[in-house]
């Protein structure tokens, strides 16, 4: 039954990761409508955010570079993927020893790191939706500087 506490714990942890996932890819696709906005028939633009439904973590933070002002959050999701990438691919086989069984000092360190990933998931998750609200405004309502 304790083992099945600590598998709990990893995949709570998950949610986190993927609740960032998902506010990156609807960071994206709000700045590719906005961009496809301004842009209108000027040019054809048909990128969209449907480009990145199935989009690795780190494409999705690099997409989010090259639509963001702000290096000191994409650094902070470069270093929240490796974590990430730690957590999905290795957190539970990393506290598993040579009988199958969860190795307590190993789960132990795990645990600690899964509550520090929960929080940061939680702070990025927030900080991305704050940094979507610089230009969400422009999408849902007209620029009235223009309308002199």
């Amino acid at each position: 039954m304790a083992d099945d506490c600590f598998y709990l714990k990893v995949a709570h942890a998950l949610t986190g990761c993927q609740l960032v996932e998902q506010e990156l890819k609807l960071y994206i696709s709000e700045a590719l409508e906005l961009a496809k906005k301004f842009v209108g028939d000027k040019i054809p633009f048909k990128y969209s955010g449907s480009d990145y439904e199935d989009s690795a973590l780190e494409t999705l933070i690099k997409t989010f570079k090259k639509l963001s002002n702000n290096p000191q959050l994409a650094n902070d999701l470069m270093a929240f993927k490796e974590e990430r990438n730690f957590l999905s691919h290795k957190s539970i086989t990393h506290c598993l020893d040579p009988d199958i069984e969860l190795s307590a000092p190993e789960r132990a360190e795990v645990e600690s790191r899964l509550i520090a990933i929960q929080a940061e998931a939680s702070r990025l998750r927030r900080a991305l939706h704050e940094e979507g609200n610089n230009f969400r405004g422009y999408l849902y309502f007209e620029d009235e500087s223009d309308a002199s």
